[in-house]
């Protein structure tokens, strides 16, 4: 099984996830000239911008630790790309999720929400 397999599973597992507590996915694996955001859900009042860290369980780095000051800068540039093509009209948040795979198939979730904010990066957008 590829490392984009696994990915995958990782994802499908956190879209069942998020659906179970009441979001819905707008898209997944969106891209644009800024990066790559796995997952991007929303319900009644939050737009959730989800990057998915997918996990054997004896990994020696963590899924929340592997999303470091630079992977969260290209996650922020791409969601306020995203903002900046879709108006947003609700919250965003920046969420984590870690999938803990058992023989390659996902046994538990770690999910942390507002894993992290824009004044992490101290980032000034412009899209010029």
């Amino acid at each position: 099984m590829t490392k984009r397999d696994l990915g995958n599973r990782g994802e499908d597992a956190v879209c069942r996830y998020v659906e179970k507590h009441g979001y819905s996915i707008v898209t997944r694996n969106f891209s644009c000239p800024k990066g790559e955001i796995d997952i991007i859900a929303e319900n009644s009042d939050t737009i959730a911008f989800i990057e998915v860290k997918s996990r054997k369980e004896d990994c020696l780095v963590s899924g929340i630790d592997a999303v470091d000051y630079t992977k969260k800068r290209r996650i922020i540039k791409t969601a306020a790309w995203f903002s900046y093509k879709n108006p947003l009209e609700k919250q965003p948040r920046f969420d984590v999720a870690e999938v803990i795979l058992k023989d390659d198939i996902p046994s538990a979730i770690r999910y942390y929400c507002g894993a992290f904010d824009m004044t992490d990066c101290g980032i000034m957008l412009s899209f010029k």
